[in-house]
């Protein structure tokens, strides 16, 4: 009896320093929403992980605003989650290639019906792998998506020559595909494209049906085809002139369904904007987690080996002072997965996401119409920062950060997750 006490009591002295510690975080996050951009934002959701479980959670602020009131941001919300959707298009795409339908380092252009060369560089073959690390010598230049009745292969139309806006290769003397990393969203909406073509599925129902739905994650890359439409959040820029609506309004915007029924798969996978169009929730991106953290299984469901977990993590592109050019903290690159190694990026500040940061973070951040994302665990020991903050100014208009290529708010949120759920 006197030792069970003794537990107890110990217990009950550990009690208050969490629920402290809970609160510190509550309130710097709650700073971070009212504060952070010298405006409010609209909503931040954040979650940290430790050893692959949720041992923290903050939701603040608002999904969507409407002449009657507000609705509150929660974790069944979906975000637009801009570029972390390009590890969930990449997950599709190792289905394909453990399938065999699809090899990494073949020529792209068998794949996608169409020659696709640098005129600079006619005889070396863009890779697939070359897409998925940005490093094909493509560019996004005045745009990286088409409307229906289009095909993607008019992006690289003749009639586009060098110093048009419009011409999608980049100029990086004496670098051929393959050595040089340019980030690049065009490059994205060529591996859907591709995907279509090898599947015969159209890009949004493929990975409805082959990644999402098998791990038990509701949204997807069609905001007209969600099971539950009413949990989009509308993506702002708060504005001199107050809160400007950029994506994602109610009701669902959506391409012509007419149109869609039209489409043939395999000719311009941009439609479902595979570099950023994913729509999922922070429960949803608790479960990628997972997904990432079980090699490839998810709660006995496997859809990947943990080889091809391995290649998406492995850098196939590292900058060495001189091979790339990026406004990301980005200095190692792999297939869709960034690692934060601490390293300098191509403007020479260090990609470490807070002060004190001496980890191994992989995964991506996402920037897009006010919002910023961010999908990062340790492979090694399941610790992780999950998060989406909305209502941003316009797109370069963000505080920088201290200490890295982040934004201020990035680092802020960074810090305040650090010690959270100790």
């Amino acid at each position: 009896m006197r030792i069970w006490r003794v537990l107890a009591l110990a217990a009950l002295a550990v009690l208050p320093s969490a629920a402290q510690a809970q609160t510190t975080t509550d309130q710097a996050l709650g700073r971070v929403l009212a504060e952070g951009e010298a405006r409010p934002l609209a909503a931040i959701a954040a979650i940290r992980l430790r050893h692959g479980q949720v041992a923290y959670s903050y939701y603040g602020g608002f999904a969507r605003r409407t002449r009657t009131g507000t609705t509150p941001v929660d974790p069944d919300t979906l975000f637009r989650i801009a570029s972390i959707s390009k590890i969930v298009t990449t997950i599709g795409l190792m289905e394909l290639v453990e399938q065999g339908r699809i090899t990494l380092d073949h020529d792209a252009s068998d794949y996608l019906g169409f020659p696709l060369r640098n005129p600079d560089f006619p005889n070396v073959p863009i890779t697939v792998r070359m897409l998925l690390n940005h490093t094909s010598s493509i560019r996004d230049a005045d745009g990286y998506t088409f409307p229906p009745g289009h095909r993607i292969a008019e992006f690289f139309d003749p009639s586009r020559k060098p110093g048009d806006p419009a011409y999608h290769f980049a100029h990086a003397d004496g670098h051929p595909p393959g050595s040089w990393f340019e980030y690049c969203n065009l490059c994205y909406g060529l591996i859907g494209t591709m995907m279509e073509r090898a599947s015969g599925e159209r890009f949004d129902r493929f990975q409805q049906a082959h990644v999402l739905a098998p791990l038990g994650i509701d949204g997807g890359y069609n905001p007209a085809t969600l099971a539950h439409p009413e949990r989009l959040a509308t993506l702002y820029h708060h504005l001199p002139s107050g809160w400007t609506a950029a994506t994602d309004t109610l009701p669902v915007e959506n391409r012509s369904a007419a149109a869609l029924a039209a489409y043939t798969p395999g000719t311009n996978g941009t439609l479902f904007s595979p570099q950023g169009g994913l729509r999922i929730s922070m429960r949803g991106l608790t479960r990628l987690a997972r997904f990432m953290l079980g090699h490839g299984t998810l709660d006995g469901t496997r859809l990947l080996s943990p080889h091809s977990i391995d290649l998406m993590l492995t850098p196939s592109w590292q900058y060495d002072g001189h091979n790339g050019t990026c406004p990301y903290p980005i200095a190692s690159y792999g297939l869709s997965m960034i690692r934060l190694t601490g390293q300098r990026d191509s403007s020479g500040r260090e990609t470490r996401p807070y002060k004190g940061y001496h980890g191994d973070l992989a995964g991506h951040l996402g920037d897009a119409y006010g919002l910023k994302s961010g999908f990062w665990y340790d492979p090694a020991t399941g610790d992780g920062f999950l998060f989406a903050a909305d209502g941003f100014p316009d797109d370069g208009q963000e505080r920088p950060g201290a200490y890295s290529s982040f934004t201020h708010v990035e680092e802020d949120l960074f810090t305040a997750l650090a010690d959270a759920g100790k």
